[in-house]
């Protein structure tokens, strides 16, 4: 198996339309100015098998550099265990001829490609790259927003979503023009909880020039008090990026309300996944988070960080 460096035009003819959004050049290129330098890389023997995107930092190469998740590109489904094996090689050789220090990849949940991952997930641990950090990634399928949503969510979801239905709650879509008053929103929400807000607006709209991004508000009369921001990542995942509410007024119970219109929104979008994120970092759960995505109906992947290192 060969490791050919690539152009990002060159890597967007190979792979035209990733099975996820952050696996595409023109996102990766887009975001170039966060590393030091990016590598475009395509894996062949017969033909190309694979490819990936790395970003370099203080010498390690990172897949992805600017995203929640990234890793390798299939150009198949019928992809053989034995090619990623050689591919993985291939990859430890390369990385080791260029004196890189390691290799850092983070694939996204298995939900997202089940087959390929899974066979991912084996091939990485057998070529020897460590699993550091194991994150608890939390999902609703839209399949189960129902009739009955409200008799298979736990009891104190269900009766904040009561009370949030009895407070005279609005529920919009912003134009996206209009997006900064979701954005805003958000950032008061990190600034009053203490938690980092990792993209300007700035960097939210640049993203939405390549990328369909949708933004969100739920308004108590003419206040808005919560909202959200949610990429198109896939065919039918969105996955939402960010959304909060404001403290001040979590008496109605406003992230019980968004989550259900969100859930209903999206159904009726024909989204079949609404990827809601990890409530870990590095391992450690935020408890909070993680019962409340649990009592709202979601479900739980796992979403692996693989390193190896290399001198």
């Amino acid at each position: 198996m060969e490791v050919v460096e690539v152009t990002a035009d060159d890597y967007t003819e190979v792979f035209p339309k990733p099975y996820h959004f952050f696996n595409t050049a023109t996102f990766n290129a887009l975001n170039a100015y966060k590393c030091e330098e990016v590598f475009y890389l395509v894996f062949k023997d017969t033909k190309i098998r694979l490819g990936i995107i790395f970003g370099v930092r203080n010498n390690i190469l990172n897949a992805p550099f600017s995203a929640p998740f990234g890793g390798f590109e299939s150009s198949s489904d019928d992809l053989r265990l034995q090619q990623i094996d050689t591919a993985l090689v291939a990859l430890n050789h390369w990385a080791k001829t260029k004196n890189f220090d390691g290799i850092k990849i983070v694939p996204p949940s298995f939900f997202y490609n089940p087959n390929f991952l899974n066979k991912l997930d084996n091939c990485l641990v057998r070529a020897g790259f460590d699993k550091v950090n194991i994150e608890l990634n939390y999902q609703f399928p839209t399949a189960k927003f129902d009739d009955n949503y409200q008799s298979i969510i736990w009891y104190n979801a269900k009766k904040n979503l009561k009370k949030a239905f009895k407070s005279d709650l609005i529920f919009e879509k912003l134009a996206t023009q209009n997006g900064q008053q979701a954005y805003e929103v958000i950032a008061q929400n990190r600034k009053e909880r203490g938690f980092p807000l990792r993209m300007t607006w700035a960097q939210v709209e640049e993203t939405a020039t390549v990328i369909l991004v949708d933004f969100f508000v739920v308004r108590k009369q003419s206040d808005a008090i919560g909202a959200a921001l949610i990429f198109h990542v896939a065919d039918d995942v969105v996955q939402v990026v960010y959304w909060g509410d404001l403290p001040q007024f979590s008496e109605y119970k406003t992230m019980n309300f968004l989550s259900y219109e969100l859930f209903q929104y999206y159904k009726k979008q024909g989204i079949k996944m609404v990827d809601i994120g990890p409530s870990t970092e590095n391992t450690i759960p935020n408890y909070g988070l993680c019962e409340f995505k649990e009592s709202i109906g979601c479900e739980i992947n796992i979403k692996t960080e693989f390193f190896k290192k290399l001198n």
